[in-house]
């Protein structure tokens, strides 16, 4: 029960307005972002501007104190391309539609995090469709990279 209200705050945390338990770090001191990196993060904010409620400078802060910067802006882009890609794909219209796909990513995403490999076979294809474009945009090396994975 833990693991599933651990879980859901890392869930919510991701793709709601509020500060993100991936980002936000016990550290005092924090890394400020390149130009090349803003451009980026500009980037993925542009290809989520339909959904993403946070405000540039938003995200930027939370990246800068991210105890892994370099490992949560791959995430956030991997989320980008691969939400982007099923509207494209499937046709996804209406705001409605589009914001529940978007949940749907995030939370992908942090299965994947939690150590979720191979989707179960009782998972939906939009899952399965999901989990492989992820994937796609991860680095390869992404499990062993420090900050990706999370347990309890």
């Amino acid at each position: 029960m833990k693991n599933f209200f651990f879980f859901l705050i890392v869930f919510l945390g991701f793709c709601s307005g509020y500060p993100s338990v991936f980002a936000v770090s016990a550290y005092a001191a924090s890394h400020h972002l390149t130009a090349g990196e803003i451009q980026r993060v500009r980037a993925f904010k542009e290809l989520l501007s339909e959904v993403d409620t946070k405000s540039l400078p938003q995200t930027i802060t939370e990246l800068e104190k991210a105890r892994y910067p370099a490992i949560n802006l791959e995430m956030r882009e991997a989320i980008a391309k691969t939400y982007v890609d099923i509207v494209r794909e499937q046709g996804v219209t209406g705001q409605k539609k589009k914001e529940w796909l978007y949940s749907m990513v995030c939370l992908n995403m942090a299965y994947l995090q939690f150590g979720g490999g191979e989707s179960p076979a009782s998972t939906s294809s939009l899952n399965k469709l999901i989990l492989r474009k992820l994937k796609e945009y991860l680095p390869s090396d992404v499990l062993k990279q420090p900050g990706f994975s999370y347990s309890i």
